[in-house]
């Protein structure tokens, strides 16, 4: 046992467990984050499904696929703008 850095093993594992412990609070927080846009997300689609605000089926309809990044996110939505598209011009007309 060296006189010099023997307490780099313990220091080590001290280090290792608080690593640990932030990693689990950013998980927790991570998970948090997701809970409430999935809860958000579904608040505004119960809101455009009943079209109970003003303004924000066609609001969605205008601008969902422009906010979108990935192509295969707007692949994904692009029926559902088409639809929202076509309850606009049906209420429009």
């Amino acid at each position: 046992m060296s006189l010099l850095g023997g307490n780099d093993l313990k220091e080590q594992q001290k280090i290792n467990e608080l690593e640990l412990k932030i990693n689990r609070e950013k998980q927790k927080l991570d998970k948090k984050l997701t809970r409430q846009k999935i809860l958000l997300g579904a608040f505004l689609v119960d809101a455009i499904e009943n079209n109970s605000v003003h303004g924000l089926k066609e609001y969605t309809a205008n601008n969902l696929l422009g906010f979108l990044t990935r192509q295969g996110d707007k692949d994904l939505m692009s029926d559902l703008v088409k639809e929202l598209n076509s309850e606009v011009i049906k209420v429009s007309s």
